[in-house]
């Protein structure tokens, strides 16, 4: 994908050191992901029907990690 693409691209890494491409926004991948498709390639879907688990990531050498939960998902 060029850099100049107005495309949406993703590239998203499966653990095990693939790569799956996917052209279409972050928050349609997550919502994807999110309900249990395969969104890091071929059999990586994870179904979790409760809330959630979010972590802020800390700006600072000093601050900590925030972790909190969504909203329930109703699942």
């Amino acid at each position: 994908m060029a850099v100049d693409d107005a495309a949406p691209g993703l590239l998203v890494e499966d653990g095990e050191g693939g790569w799956a491409q996917f052209e279409k926004s972050f928050a349609e991948w997550l919502y994807r992901y999110l309900i249990g498709e395969d969104m890091a390639g071929p059999n990586t879907s994870v179904f979790y029907p409760g809330p959630v688990q979010l972590r802020r990531l800390p700006l600072t050498a000093d601050e900590r990690p925030e972790p909190w939960s969504g909203p329930d998902r109703g699942m």
